[in-house]
């Protein structure tokens, strides 16, 4: 682990309270040694059967950047579309909150081929990978994630995850170069965060959790 992560005096639990995605990202660059921090927290994850599948690229050349953020446009676009004018309301979500929350994911279509540093999580499965060698693969794929996502919280880096960029997967594939033996699950850009850090809002404990059953 590099000093800066040493020096770091943010606790585990501290760092997962605090944990939001930040989407609103610097174009300033971030340099290797912290991104190869990141993805080294990510390979301390646990893997199914210890099989360490995981692979990460870490893009960085803008012309790369370019023809990914162009993919996640297109994703975005078709997703957010009802959304855009009506975002609607959830029982833990006001309608001002659910607004800036598609605003700040209309900021990152605009600007991510800006954002320095975009991290795409895959598994290597050692042959061709078929639909369901890839659904397996979400197992041992998104613990790595969410370590990343709190070495980069501990790092005062704002991050993300995404799938809408990787609908595509033959587009995908062909712009990272990627084996018919790999798959995509997750893009994640990395930069230092425009906004704030704080405190993530969630749903309460009692509504969400139960002992033994769900109902009697």
């Amino acid at each position: 682990m590099s000093q800066s992560a040493t020096q770091n005096q943010m606790g585990v639990f501290d760092t997962m309270y605090n944990c939001r995605a930040m989407r609103r990202l610097d174009s300033r660059a971030v340099s290797e040694d912290l991104l190869r921090e990141l993805v080294s927290a990510a390979n301390q994850a646990p893997s199914g059967s210890n099989t360490q599948g995981a692979r990460w690229i870490v893009v960085t050349d803008p012309e790369v950047r370019r023809r990914l953020a162009d993919l996640n446009r297109q994703g975005v676009e078709t997703y957010l579309a009802p959304l855009i004018d009506k975002p609607g309301s959830l029982s833990h979500q006001s309608s001002d909150k659910r607004q800036r929350m598609v605003d700040a994911v209309v900021w990152q279509k605009e600007h991510m081929h800006e954002i320095p540093a975009l991290i795409i999580a895959c598994m290597e499965f050692g042959a061709p990978a078929s639909n369901d060698m890839i659904a397996r693969g979400n197992g041992s794929i998104w613990p790595g994630i969410q370590n990343l996502l709190l070495a980069a919280r501990a790092l005062e880096l704002g991050a993300a995850p995404t799938t809408l960029a990787l609908n595509d997967r033959k587009a995908v594939a062909e712009v990272l170069h990627l084996p018919e033996t790999m798959a995509a699950y997750a893009l994640i850009p990395v930069g230092y965060p425009l906004g704030k850090f704080g405190p993530v809002t969630r749903k309460p404990l009692d509504e969400i959790l139960r002992f033994d059953r769900w109902s009697d």
